[in-house]
């Protein structure tokens, strides 16, 4: 019986042990599992066709789907990016399935890109394709949105003043910011005021194209905005193509894609905006210290220059300033209040730039850029005054441009108010000739309108300024005007 039992104790232990060492079959969820961490790649970095595993696993299927598959597809056959579309982030995804189970996996990979090339000509094929696909012959640019208009004059590389029907009016250019040229002096700013002027007093037909998506003012309300058709060509275009400006604004406007497009190519130019030196524009910071006078009697030395100059503040305007330097004074252009610029304030500032307003033929020499810091302005000393050069309407000159006046007995000919506030009061002296008293829309509130009546006698002091070829006695404060 022992023997026996010894036996059947051993047969069952074999039995156990055999059962014990038969391998289950995999899960379908392990089997998939597998597959996956068995599928790598060596490189992520692509720039040529990869090679995809396939899956002869019994069962299992495979497919392979890409959110770009523009640049590496589920085949992975790669489309190199150009160089302005840059390294392209495409992500492959592995699907597989077995029966009811399904598990996927992500492979991030980075498309190469072309390389940029080492010199990239600008061109205007973009503007030479584009072509003018509404009429305007039967209609006006102001009341209509679309119309024939003519040249009044330029004022700076996004910014033109037209005349439609005898009425003038000025408009800013859509989709584009050129740099700045008049009130400010920024790189590049001349030379896109130059370009935008030559093509507008050259062309023979000037064609302005309001934007349906866009009101017709700029935030201002003295600005209409427009699309600038000159020959049949695009400026706005034009300009953004050839690197004179940035591109600006929604690209939900009539050409506003075009000109991004356009823009995102230009830019690896590195040409005039994008990154290239203007010949024409001082880079220095605080600039060549000169006289007033000097700066007044040979301004066009200076345009576009910057400058030290030192003077008292004869009068102030808003946040700018007039300064005088001995019997010659210059405009200083600034926003907002300055305390340098106080009055009665002797101020050397630097770093300002010479520029003019609106224009070197009809308008007056100013400098731009004022900074309030140190070193680019120092007060010298305070409380100091100018007393105003008595002059009749015959001796004023250019050199007086800037310089505090004072003209006696005048009659009131007539008085202009504008739709910004501002207005203009005209006199003439005892031998008919005349002169324009102006009053901006920043002066002081106390000098109205109603001050004023025609016929009446009056000496008034004010420094003088330019505008569209006629001299301006600039009216900042209401004691400069005495009623005789």
């Amino acid at each position: 019986m022992f023997k026996k039992f010894a036996l059947g104790s051993v047969l069952l232990l074999l039995v156990f042990t055999l059962i014990g060492c038969t391998e289950e079959p995999q899960s379908d969820s392990e089997v998939l599992y597998d597959i996956r961490s068995s599928i790598t790649f060596e490189e992520t970095e692509i720039e040529s066709d990869i090679t995809l595993p396939t899956i002869d696993d019994e069962g299992v299927t495979a497919t392979w789907s890409s959110n770009k598959p523009q640049f590496l597809d589920e085949e992975g056959n790669v489309t190199v990016p150009s160089y302005i579309q840059g390294n392209q982030q495409v992500t492959l995804i592995l699907t597989l399935q077995k029966g009811d189970t399904v598990i996927t996996k992500a492979y991030d990979f980075t498309v190469l890109a072309e390389e940029v090339p080492e010199v990239i000509e600008l061109n205007t094929d973009e503007t030479d394709a584009l072509t003018m696909d509404f009429s305007y012959e039967n209609s006006d640019f102001l009341p209509d949105g679309v119309g024939e208009v003519s040249l009044v004059r330029c004022v700076d590389g996004d910014t033109a003043i037209f005349e439609e029907n005898g009425q003038s009016f000025s408009a800013r250019f859509l989709g584009i910011d050129t740099p700045e040229s008049t009130a400010k002096f920024e790189p590049w700013g001349k030379a896109a005021s130059d370009f935008t002027c030559d093509k507008l007093t050259n062309a023979e037909t000037i064609v302005l194209q309001a934007d349906p998506n866009l009101g017709r003012l700029d935030s201002y309300g003295t600005r209409y905005l427009s699309w600038v058709w000159y020959d049949g060509r695009l400026l706005n275009l034009e300009l953004v193509e050839l690197a004179y400006s940035k591109a600006s604004g929604s690209i939900d406007t009539l050409y506003g894609q075009t000109i991004f497009d356009v823009n995102l190519e230009v830019q690896f130019t590195g040409r005039r905006v994008w990154g290239e030196t203007d010949p024409d524009y001082d880079y220095s910071l605080e600039g060549v210290q000169i006289t007033i006078e000097e700066l007044v009697t040979n301004s066009a030395e200076y345009y576009g220059r910057k400058v030290a100059i030192q003077g008292i503040v004869s009068r102030t305007l808003g946040g700018a300033a007039f300064i005088q330097q001995g019997d010659y004074g210059v405009y200083v252009y600034n926003r907002s209040w300055a305390p340098d610029l106080s009055l009665g304030n002797e101020v050397l500032i630097s770093g300002v730039t010479v520029t003019y307003y609106p224009d070197e033929e009809t308008g007056a020499v100013q400098v731009s850029n004022y900074q309030t810091r140190e070193p680019y302005s120092q007060v010298i000393s305070r409380d100091n005054t100018v007393d105003p050069s008595l002059v009749t309407i015959p001796d004023i000159t250019d050199d007086h441009i800037g310089s505090l006046l004072q003209v006696e007995n005048l009659t009131i000919t007539s008085i202009y108010v504008a739709d910004s506030g501002a207005f203009t009061v005209t006199a003439e002296d005892a031998s008919g000739n005349s002169v324009d008293i102006r009053v901006a829309e920043n002066a002081p509130t106390d000098i109205t309108e109603s001050l004023f009546t025609v016929g009446d006698s009056i000496t008034v002091t004010g420094p003088l300024s330019r505008y569209q070829g006629e001299y301006q006695i600039m009216l900042t404060n209401v004691d400069d005007i005495q009623f005789n």
